[in-house]
C-alpha cells in the first residue's frame, strides 16, 4: 500500500521531468511535505490534448455518485488487480488518470519487534512518478467542485517484499506518457501499470514520521 509519502520537489525539477506546460496557481500555495498524509491537499499531475498541468487535489479518492465526501478516507489506494473492474475507480481509471510526484514514499516493516519505517526512493533522486486516479465531486449543482485522487498499487517487487507486499505503482518515462495519454487504451493502460519501476533505494528511518505533525528534513534521513 502507500499510505504516506514525502514531496519536497522543486517545481523546475517537475517542470523538466514531465514537460509540463501549466502550473495551476493553487498549486504554488502547497508548501514542500515530507510528510504527506491522507486527507490532505497534493501536487497531480492531468494531461488534456497535448498539454501536462501541475494542480492540486486531496488524498482520498471521492466517487462523483457518492453521497458523503468522508468515503474519501477509506480510498487512498486503487488496487491496480481490480481497477478495471471496481465502481470506485472504474470510470476515472478509463477517463481521469493523473500522475502523483514524489521524492520517495515511507514503508512500514512488522516483526516481532515491532514496526520499523523505511524511506523509499529512486537511486538518482529523480522525481518518482506514482500511477494515480482523479475524481471530482460535489453535493450539489451549486456547489463547488472537489477533486480527490488515489494513489494506484500493485504486489510489491524483488526485495521489496521484505519489506511489505505491496507497493505504489512507480513509473518510468513511456508508462507515465501511456497513463496520461488520454488515447490509451485499457491493455496499454494496464502493461504500462505493470512496466518496471526505476531503481530504487531504501533505509530505516526515525520512527517519528509515525505522526503525522512531524514534517521536517531529518524524517527522510537514516535512523541512528
Amino acid at each position: 500500500m502507500c499510505g504516506r509519502y514525502a514531496d519536497f520537489l522543486a517545481d523546475q525539477d517537475l517542470a523538466d521531468a514531465f514537460a509540463l506546460a501549466v502550473t495551476a496557481d493553487d498549486e504554488r500555495l502547497l508548501p514542500p511535505s515530507y510528510n504527506v498524509a491522507p486527507m490532505q491537499r497534493v501536487r497531480v499531475i492531468r494531461q488534456s490534448e497535448d498539454a501536462r498541468t501541475l494542480e492540486v487535489a486531496k488524498w482520498g479518492l471521492v466517487p462523483s455518485w457518492a453521497k458523503d465526501p468522508a468515503i474519501g478516507s477509506r480510498m487512498i489506494n486503487a488496487r491496480v488487480e481490480t481497477i478495471a473492474q471496481k465502481p470506485s475507480f472504474r470510470t476515472a481509471f478509463s477517463r481521469r488518470r493523473c500522475i502523483v510526484p514524489a521524492s520517495g514514499y515511507y514503508e512500514w516493516r512488522t516483526d516481532a519487534s515491532g514496526k520499523q519505517p523505511f524511506f523509499i526512493h529512486p537511486e538518482d533522486d529523480a522525481p518518482l512518478a506514482f500511477a494515480g486516479l482523479v475524481e471530482a465531486w460535489r453535493s450539489g449543482t451549486d456547489d463547488e467542485w472537489l477533486i480527490t485522487c488515489a494513489i494506484v498499487t500493485t504486489a510489491a517487487r524483488g526485495d521489496l517484499q521484505s519489506i511489505h507486499d505491496r507497493q505504489p505503482v512507480m513509473m518510468g518515462d513511456d508508462a507515465w506518457r501511456t497513463w496520461l495519454d488520454p488515447a490509451s487504451g485499457k491493455d496499454d493502460l494496464l502493461d504500462a501499470a505493470h512496466a518496471d519501476a526505476p531503481a530504487l533505494a531504501w533505509h530505516e528511518v526515525d520512527k517519528a514520521v509515525g505522526n503525522v505533525r512531524n514534517n521536517s528534513p531529518e524524517l527522510v534521513e537514516p535512523s541512528p
